[in-house]
């Protein structure tokens, strides 16, 4: 939870007697929804730290603890939906472990996973990361009974002579992945335009629960650059987002790109507050 950088309300005792009544009245927040978790039979532990910034805190904890994924709530504004916050964005740049975002409000049933792929190999991304979106994102599927599809766009910009759609089937590397996790033709799209607008009208047109997308590392200008794109296209997503790293992947020199991948379903950590 941001808010806990910014508690306007407390200064009347001190700050440390403030930042004490703030942690226990978040800690018995947590409690109560742990409560109702752990009498469904899910162990669960919770944690509430104060810290600036936030997301340094939040990877504090995800070092010490060592979760498997961490999930963050995305901030509803206004009209416009459920939106990433800059701290969202720079738990992409430095969490360690997958991200996922929840975007929708909407319970899982008939889990529809679009995992998105590049066997062009854009953006400096290493060849081993769409196998690694693969793998956990048919973990994924198994784990949810649902459905996986799998997504490449071709930026029609940078290859002019392509046509809009592209036939799964011509591009033969696209292909061998699919085979390769038992992903049938027809769940295979393979789209021209900007990865962005292509990927966010697939997660509408198929009703896409979450869309899992890679990290890869970048320089900071490279960072500044390609995090307008994946801000664009997070926010244009109504579906969850997890973003993964790979697996050498530093914690501190990570930038989103238009691809996705999925985490392994073990331990999971929430968002910390503060």
């Amino acid at each position: 939870d941001a808010e806990v950088g910014r508690p306007g309300r407390f200064a009347s005792r001190g700050p440390q007697a403030d930042i004490r009544e703030f942690i226990e009245h978040r800690r018995r927040q947590l409690e109560l929804i742990a409560g109702q978790l752990r009498s469904r039979g899910i162990s669960v532990r919770t944690s509430v730290r104060w810290d600036h910034p936030v997301h340094e805190g939040i990877v504090r904890q995800v070092l010490r603890h060592e979760p498997d994924l961490l999930i963050a709530g995305a901030t509803e504004r206004g009209h416009t939906g459920l939106l990433l916050t800059r701290t969202d964005f720079k738990l992409i740049e430095t969490c360690p472990c997958p991200v996922l975002f929840m975007k929708s409000r909407t319970p899982y049933a008939d889990v529809v996973i679009a995992a998105a792929v590049d066997p062009e190999l854009a953006h400096g991304k290493p060849a081993e990361l769409d196998l690694e979106i693969l793998d956990c994102a048919g973990r994924l599927r198994d784990a949810l009974s649902g459905s996986l599809l799998m997504f490449h766009a071709r930026d029609t910009q940078a290859h002019p002579g392509h046509a809009a759609l592209l036939e799964p089937g011509a591009d033969s590397a696209l292909f061998t992945l699919a085979q390769r996790y038992d992903i049938p033709r027809r769940r295979v799209h393979a789209l021209g335009g900007h990865p962005a607008q292509a990927l966010a009208r697939l997660a509408r047109q198929q009703v896409a629960d979450i869309v899992v997308m890679g990290a890869v590392e970048r320089s900071r200008l490279q960072r500044a650059l390609i995090g307008h794109t994946a801000e664009r296209l997070i926010d244009a997503l109504a579906c969850d987002v997890l973003v993964v790293k790979p697996r050498r992947c530093s914690p501190r020199d990570a930038a989103l790109i238009p691809m996705v991948r999925v985490g392994k379903r073990r331990r999971f950590s929430g968002r910390l507050g503060g």
